[in-house]
């Protein structure tokens, strides 16, 4: 037959003292075991869980605002870098665009004052990741006008640079000390890299 609780307390209550300590000990640390793995390890074990996923987040979110803070400073490096192109391209454009380099040369020639006798671009040498473009032109003017040429010539924003200066003997006319001057003056350009020929079907890879 079944004991029930009141079957079990009577039992209890006509034992001997120390035995009776010992029964409420034991009940004790049952109860209390009892409580802690039913009741309080579940709790830890999921507090535990959820304090591993708040530090994750947390090191997201200290990852994500590290990136926010230095995103205008990223931008202002991308347009740094985006005028240093277009500055380099200005400089060594990837098109020869020999047209309007002569009609650069010969306005900047007429407006320091010198008669433009001719200017014959000459044939295009490449190199490694550039071309050169001699032109040799030939003018006439005084040494004043020659040199406000010339230091035009060096502000252009293009390269362009003149070698082989060669003039012959001054003369008076119309009260001016004139020469003939000719000269080579080079300008360059990028040569971008050639794409690959596509390879053709079945071939390995």
């Amino acid at each position: 037959m079944a004991l029930t609780g009141q079957d079990v307390l009577n039992t209890v209550n006509k034992l001997p003292l120390p035995q009776k300590i010992a029964v409420i000990a034991v009940a004790a640390v049952l109860i209390t075991a009892g409580n802690w793995y039913f009741l309080v390890d579940p709790k830890l074990t999921e507090i535990t869980q959820k304090q591993s996923t708040l530090r994750t987040l947390e090191d997201e979110l200290i990852q994500k605002q590290s990136i926010a803070n230095n995103l205008a400073q990223f931008k202002h490096e991308k347009e740094v870098l985006e005028r240093r192109l277009a500055q380099a391209l200005t400089e060594l454009p990837n098109e020869a665009n020999i047209d309007d380099l002569i009609k650069s040369l010969s306005d900047i020639g007429i407006k320091s004052g010198l008669t433009i006798n001719s200017i014959e671009p000459q044939g295009e040498q490449r190199q490694s990741f550039y071309a050169s473009i001699p032109i040799v032109m030939s003018v006439t003017g005084n040494y004043h006008e020659i040199g406000v040429f010339l230091d035009a010539l060096s502000k252009l924003a293009r390269i362009v640079n003149v070698t082989n200066i060669k003039m012959n003997s001054a003369k008076v006319q119309n009260d001016k000390l004139i020469v003939s001057a000719s000269y080579v003056a080079t300008t360059f350009r990028f040569l971008p890299e050639a794409p690959k020929p596509a390879a053709p079907p079945g071939a390995a890879k």
